[in-house]
């Protein structure tokens, strides 16, 4: 299986589409707040607490898929357990996440496996345990009387419960390597050939072509060769900018007649799959 299967597999979508016990309630015991400022993700968590046990629990979220799945996976696995249990599987699934434990949840709790291939991207653990240490947060000011938490990645302080691996850096990848000049002649639509290569380059995000999802904004080839991409990511705080950007020059450079390529990363106008995405994108994101 691909990493990209792995990581996307068909429970982490079907979560993200239709998370468990989304919003806030209306009168919460406790409420906490967790942040991902390397992704953009933010959450807000609502339980309603009676002796010890989490009788009821909200996640909103706003943020990239993985930690909107990860946040829908744990309320349905602690909704009705005590602190004390929601703290164990908390820890068995840090664990797994970041010390290389074993997968090996019980029945109803195996949808917590699939997020197992998230640790083979270090950068997106931080996406994978937000909600898990903001309900660390929240059941740990509990015990200390008070009723609201916040959480966010990075800045752990004196909480080594919370704290995790340092993502390795992602670093921009090697300049591609060119064909000779005159290997071929540049073919009469082939700024539709740059865009049929492109449906080869994958946003680790969404697990989805660039091309479908809509951003490649615009591809512009001169007489000998030139290739310009102007393309977007799903979100400015995407920590796989520099591996996308890669991928882009990688796949475009596999064309025989391409002398040079030059891509460009833009924000305006921001990224919408309601009106970028293709038919296909949008019926597999939930998109009507």
């Amino acid at each position: 299986m691909s990493l990209t299967d792995d990581l996307y597999r068909e429970v982490i979508l079907e979560h993200f589409k239709n998370p468990r016990h989304p919003g806030r309630l209306e009168k919460p015991d406790l409420m906490a707040q967790g942040a991902n400022p390397f992704c953009g993700d933010e959450m807000t968590l609502t339980l309603s607490v009676k002796a010890g046990r989490i009788e009821a629990i909200r996640a909103e979220c706003a943020g990239c898929s993985i930690s909107q799945a990860a946040a829908s996976m744990m309320t349905e696995a602690v909704t009705g357990r005590s602190f004390e249990e929601a703290v164990q599987i908390a820890k068995k699934f840090k664990g797994m996440m970041l010390e290389g434990g074993t997968a090996d949840f019980p029945d109803d709790l195996e949808d917590l496996e699939a997020l197992e291939g998230v640790k083979k991207y270090p950068v997106r653990i931080k996406c994978a345990i937000l909600s898990w240490n903001t309900l660390l947060e929240a059941i740990a000011a509990w015990k200390a009387g008070k009723h609201e938490a916040s959480h966010t990645e990075g800045e752990e302080g004196d909480r080594p419960d919370l704290a995790h691996k340092k993502p390795e850096e992602t670093e921009d990848p090697p300049a591609p390597t060119v064909p000779a000049a005159g290997a071929a002649a540049v073919p009469s639509d082939a700024a539709g050939a740059v865009r049929e290569k492109l449906k080869g380059v994958i946003d680790p995000e969404i697990n989805m072509n660039v091309v479908d999802l809509g951003l490649i904004y615009d591809v512009q080839v001169a007489d000998k060769g030139q290739v310009r991409v102007v393309y977007t990511l799903t979100s400015p705080g995407c920590p796989l900018g520099p591996l996308i950007k890669g991928q882009i020059e990688g796949a475009v450079t596999k064309l025989p007649w391409v002398q040079q390529i030059h891509s460009e990363l833009v924000w305006s106008p921001p990224w919408d799959p309601r009106t970028m995405a293709s038919e296909e994108a949008k019926d597999t994101l939930g998109i009507w």
